[in-house]
């Protein structure tokens, strides 16, 4: 009683044995194409990761570069001011009163007849004071520019 019987019993002839031959062919054409199917969606699946992170490497490199440009802009937006201070002091040396203050400041040179007396506060001479006798336009510039870099 380990086995049951069958209660139905197989005819062997040549048509069932077609048919059975067909069923199994058509079960092993099913399994292949369910296995096609599975590897064109893995492949589709691979495809799309590879493109999809290459596009988000892309967009962070782009964001790292935008950055870089805000950066860029910036220096040179500072090197513009820097740019016209030196200009401005380039004009100031080109006025040979301007150089002759100048002069008589740091070097302690003097005009005919004129006594110059040193104090220990004079040991480092200030180009502000030669300046600000010359024109004031630049000293707003240049606290501007100190308050925009604090």
């Amino acid at each position: 009683m380990d086995k049951k019987k069958q209660s139905v019993t197989r005819m062997e002839n040549p048509y069932i044995k077609h048919k059975t031959l067909e069923s199994i062919r058509e079960f092993k054409q099913k399994r292949k194409l369910k296995r096609r199917m599975q590897l064109i969606v893995a492949a589709g699946i691979m495809l799309v990761l590879l493109v999809g992170s290459g596009l988000v490497r892309n967009y962070y490199t782009l964001q790292q570069l935008e950055d870089q440009k805000v950066q860029a802009q910036e220096e040179l937006e500072s090197l513009d001011l820097r740019q016209e201070e030196l200009e401005y002091y380039i004009g100031l040396l080109e006025d040979e009163e301007y150089v002759a203050k100048l002069a008589r400041s740091e070097y302690y040179l003097t005009k005919d007849n004129e006594i110059v007396f040193s104090f220990p506060d004079d040991r480092n001479p200030d180009h502000t004071k030669v300046t600000e006798e010359g024109s004031g336009v630049f000293e707003d510039e240049e606290n501007e520019s100190e308050e925009q870099s604090e």
